[in-house]
Parts: C-alpha cells; sequence; structure tokens
C-alpha cells in the first residue's frame, strides 16, 4: 500500500486515513516467583495462634425454676426462693469453653447450708450413666453488712472445666425458703470463662 504525507506532515494511506504506527514495548527478564524477601514471606503457611477469650456471664435468679410442677416466689433485690425448695437452670456456654469459676450469691440466715450442684449429662439417652456430677459446694449461713447479702466461689470442675461436646449442663441450687424470721434466696450467678478462639 503506498503512503504519502498529508499536508500535515503525517503520513496517509490511499483511503485518506493516518497510518498507525505499531507500537512494540521491550519487556525485561521475567522475575522468578519468589525471589524477593517479601514474596517469600507471603508465601510462608500462616501460623494461626490459639488465644482463648476471658468472659464473663451474669444469670439472674429470674432464669431458674423449681423441677416439675413446683411454685417460686421472687422477693425482689432478695432474691428467689421455691415452694419445692429447688431452684434450676441450665449453663449455656459453647463447647469448649472452660468453666474457670461459678460465683453465687444468695442470702442464707438459717442454720443450714445451701448446695449447689453443677451436673452434665450426655445427649444420648442410651449412655450407660444419668447425670455426672461436674462440682458439688455448700453455700453457708452468714450476716453481712448492710443487707446480709452473700458469696460463694466455686473454682474446682470436672474435666477442669471444660464444656465438653455432646453433654447438656445444668445447676441446681437449694433448698431455698422464706418465712416470716428465716430465708434461703438466690440472687443470680456470675460465671467466669474463656471461650474457644
Amino acid at each position: 500500500m503506498a503512503v504519502k504525507k498529508s499536508s500535515t506532515g503525517k503520513k496517509v494511506n490511499k483511503k485518506g486515513g493516518v497510518a498507525k504506527k505499531k507500537i512494540t514495548k521491550s519487556i525485561g527478564p521475567l522475575k522468578k516467583s519468589g525471589s524477593s524477601v517479601k514474596e517469600k514471606a507471603l508465601k510462608k503457611p500462616g501460623i494461626v495462634s490459639v488465644i482463648s477469650k476471658n468472659k464473663v456471664l451474669y444469670i439472674d435468679a429470674s432464669f431458674f425454676f423449681p423441677p416439675g410442677n413446683g411454685g417460686y416466689t421472687d422477693n425482689y433485690q432478695d432474691g428467689r426462693y421455691s415452694a419445692n425448695g429447688m431452684l434450676i437452670a441450665p449453663i449455656l456456654l459453647r463447647v469448649g469453653s472452660v468453666m474457670k469459676s461459678v460465683t453465687i450469691y444468695y442470702k442464707n440466715n438459717t442454720s443450714e447450708d445451701i448446695t449447689v450442684w453443677i451436673l452434665k449429662h450426655h445427649i444420648d439417652h442410651h449412655a450407660p450413666s444419668g447425670e455426672i456430677e461436674v462440682t458439688y459446694e455448700a453455700c453457708s449461713p452468714g450476716t453481712s453488712v448492710p443487707d446480709n447479702f452473700l458469696q460463694k466461689v466455686i473454682n474446682h470442675f470436672d474435666a477442669g472445666g471444660k464444656i465438653l461436646d455432646k453433654y447438656m449442663y445444668h445447676i441446681e441450687i437449694g433448698p431455698t425458703m422464706k418465712t416470716a424470721t428465716e430465708e434461703r434466696l438466690l440472687r443470680g450467678i456470675r460465671i467466669a470463662y474463656t471461650e474457644p478462639a
């Protein structure tokens, strides 16, 4: 194809269009993969650090109910008690969590203890054993200024306090009661635990 120059000095082809220049770009030698320190660092498998997260869960007495069809009474800030004495609540922690301590907040001006059981039982109803004791403790009677609120810290647990897969956990507290002069009331509990990362 014949090419001539236009009045502007640009080369034009026979059809009057401006001839396009072929553009070529020189490409330098390719770098080898992983040659730089930065690339090498990126290619190393990451190390996942397993860090347990410390957590605290408060469970108010209003989440505790008597077993069966027993009635219960709320005594406002003082706490809850039940007609048959016992109060029960589930422990809803993720599998793999580890209970570090359970604090019981209560009132007890009688001569008897309030007992605390944390129990677990297997999800499989064919499991040979029923409830398994995770911990047992007694909340002693006592008084404290100004309102007789007491607390008991429990820090000893079966399996080191770990919440195991395929087990259901609950806490039983009692006997609770109230008369004109005596009371054993549950105010609530505090669970300190670590959660799996």
